[in-house]
């Protein structure tokens, strides 16, 4: 994973449409965005409304997967927080101490130590490329407070697809190790003392028809043959695959959040 996302970062904020934010994520269109810049910020107020209601003073906040460090610097600067971020990339770990101040590490979320005491941690599109989902609830489970909320912002499974080639070629693009249905995650959760708490499906507010992707589409299928061992060319099947299991219902983006349970 390292590697792919050490070929492939510069390509994203370059040619991705949230590269002037950073965002290395979707555009949420959802109630109140009027643009898209407030539609690549759509999932970072809903996180900031989180953080606001936690009851520690000044929240340690943690970004699981954090890029270039953009998503948690956006927080860090509309909230009172103490902020951590961890990446598996040595470019973007570069790249997020060049764009700001904060905790930047760089190791593996499901294994790397994770600072202690976190009140919350959050991931955007991050947990499905964890190589072991078990791994990952019982890693951040242990740095989380008791009474700590975890974010996911992600993909997950709508319905038995596994057979179906756009799921195939999703997880194998995007190196998707963890995409999982809700109630699978929600049973790994629990194991780790995690307990969901709300749960919110943003795939109608997704712009799933751009021009670009239409386009990717048609002309994709042709150069997959002789390009597929590339990176970046691996991230568009990827990507195009995703688009086509979203509109198809077989994979819905959503909004879910777990709180660490008082053991005793």
């Amino acid at each position: 994973m390292s590697r792919y996302y050490d070929a492939n970062t510069r390509a994203f904020l370059a040619r991705g449409q949230g590269g002037g934010e950073g965002a290395l994520h979707r555009a949420v269109w959802g109630e109140g965005v009027l643009n898209r810049s407030s539609a690549f910020h759509f999932v970072h107020e809903l996180i900031l409304k989180e953080i606001g209601a936690l009851a520690a003073s000044r929240p340690r906040v943690l970004d699981l997967g954090c890029g270039v460090g953009a998503s948690l610097l956006y927080l860090l600067g509309r909230c009172d927080a103490e902020g951590f971020g961890i990446t598996l990339s040595g470019e973007q770990y570069e790249l997020a101490r060049k764009r700001g101040n904060a905790g930047w590490l760089r190791g593996d979320f499901c294994s790397d130590a994770l600072p202690l005491a976190i009140d919350l941690a959050y991931g955007i599109e991050s947990f499905v490329n964890a190589r072991d989902a078990r791994a990952f609830f019982e890693n951040v489970a242990a740095s989380l407070r008791p009474g700590g909320r975890l974010v996911l912002v992600d993909d997950f499974l709508a319905k038995d697809a596994t057979d179906q080639t756009p799921i195939r070629d999703f997880a194998w693009g995007w190196h998707a190790a963890s995409l999982l249905a809700p109630r699978d995650v929600d049973r790994v959760a629990a194991a780790s003392a995690l307990a969901l708490v709300s749960d919110r499906n943003l795939t109608p507010h997704l712009a799933l028809d751009r021009p670009r992707d239409r386009a990717l589409a048609l002309f994709l299928p042709l150069l997959r043959p002789f390009l597929s061992d590339r990176p970046r060319v691996r991230s568009l099947v990827g990507g195009n695959a995703l688009r086509k299991c979203l509109k198809q219902g077989f994979i819905e983006y959503r909004f879910r959040v777990w709180e660490k349970r008082v053991q005793g």
